[in-house]
């Protein structure tokens, strides 16, 4: 029989634990729930106590009584994350859920975060309102987030119909279409690609398709890039042509809507498994921001509105410097031949001359910076195009097939 990991604070949610508990339980799916308690009030209604948790992390609770709450819900949010990863790991577990507050949410979600991408996973959530991100919730994980609409304070109209969604859910993901991801039998390449560059990362896809291999396009505005990175670190890829590293600038400037808390294993997992790597400069030469939090220096930076609430910026000349020795510093630790393609004419759409973001200084001092710094087993490849074009993307795909072929990943007489 099948099983759901049910994780619950049971001293406050112990009805709530309850009810998924018995509605995983009508659909002929075995329940476990585990008790993520920290405070002093009974718990109720669970199988895995959090005694059982804590001993199995390696402290016995009793040690963990006297320390603050905050203390408690740290240690639990690891504990918990650890004791559902190796029920994974043995097979015991095959959908996970849970329903609940901030305090719950840290806990549950952590804990999902450690488990592959395709296995079921569901998180109910008061955290999925208003102005709040779901960074704290997803991470870099496909966990599907139901918004709580009201506090869980027991069982009403609105909770019980929001749970039994989400439990369904669940249900139906374990019994119909739950598993986690594998790779097939094509070899597959990761690409990178946002709006901006689009047109030539499409050509690349489309080409590379052709060629009979599967794409994976990863969309580099804060959470794609680390996603890409975590699947490659999994042998998940084994290719990737890394059009567009914009996730680099907002790492740079340490906020817009590209930034993501992961921007800094950028060009660092991937490297570290030495999986066959084309990189080009897309997106790098500009940072995006929404219209109420621009950064400084506006008086003297090119811009142009995306939409209506936020801006596309051009990096000055300055920014460009130290973009260039950035991207030369994470490529310092490739020990292995990669590729680099630079784009003459552009690193997006709009950078041509007599468009917004056209700012030749700046590009040519991202572009020099980049080709003085980097070490001998980058080789620079000079395309005379705008890498948002048909042309560049093409090119790109055919120097992705042969460094894969000479990397190993594919047959030397691989046609395409």
């Amino acid at each position: 029989m099948k099983t759901i990991a049910i994780i619950e604070s049971c001293d406050t949610k112990h009805k709530e634990a309850k009810f998924i508990s018995d509605f995983v339980k009508n659909e002929g799916i075995e329940p476990l729930v585990i008790n993520t308690a920290t405070g002093l009030a009974p718990s109720y209604n669970y199988d895995v106590s959090r005694e059982e948790v804590a001993e199995a992390y390696g402290t016995p609770w009793s040690e963990m009584e006297p320390k603050t709450k905050g203390e408690k819900i740290d240690f639990m949010k690891n504990a918990i994350a650890d004791y559902v990863e190796k029920l994974y790991d043995k097979g015991k577990i095959n959908g996970i859920i849970s329903v609940g507050g901030l305090q719950n949410t840290v806990m549950s979600a952590n804990a999902m975060q450690r488990l592959p991408i395709g296995f079921p996973k569901v998180l109910a959530t008061t955290v999925a309102s208003g102005t709040r991100k779901f960074d704290l919730v997803v991470g870099d994980k496909d966990i599907t987030v139901m918004p709580a609409i009201c506090d869980f304070t027991g069982m009403n109209i609105v909770t019980r119909r929001v749970i039994a969604n989400a439990c369904a859910c669940c249900v139906g993901m374990v019994k119909s279409a739950g598993d986690s991801l594998k790779k097939g039998e094509k070899p597959v390449v990761a690409v990178t690609l946002m709006g901006v560059t689009n047109h030539g990362a499409e050509a690349a896809v489309a080409e590379l398709e052709k060629a009979g291999l599967e794409v994976i396009g990863f969309h580099a505005t804060g959470v794609g890039g680390a996603t890409m990175e975590n699947m490659a670190a999994n042998g998940l890829v084994d290719g990737i042509l890394d059009l567009t590293l914009h996730e680099l600038t907002s790492e740079y400037f340490g906020g817009g809507f590209s930034y993501g808390p992961k921007a800094n294993i950028r060009l660092v997992k991937s490297v570290e498994q030495k999986v066959p790597l084309v990189i080009s400069l897309g997106g790098l030469d500009f940072v995006d921001y929404g219209t109420n939090e621009l950064p400084d220096k506006m008086d003297q930076r090119k811009y142009m509105l995306h939409n209506a609430n936020t801006a596309h910026i051009k990096i000055l000349p300055e920014e460009a410097k130290a973009l260039g020795e950035i991207l030369a510093e994470r490529l310092s630790k490739v020990n292995y031949p990669v590729k680099l393609l630079i784009p003459t004419k552009g690193m997006r759409h709009n950078t041509l001359e007599g468009q917004e973001l056209y700012s030749p200084e700046s590009d040519s001092i991202l572009i020099q910076t980049i080709i003085n710094n980097v070490n001998d087993n980058v080789e620079i490849v000079v395309i005379p195009h705008n890498l948002d074009t048909p042309e560049f993307g093409i090119k790109a795909a055919h120097y992705m097939i042969e460094e894969m072929k000479a990397r190993g990943t594919l047959l030397k007489d691989f046609a395409y």
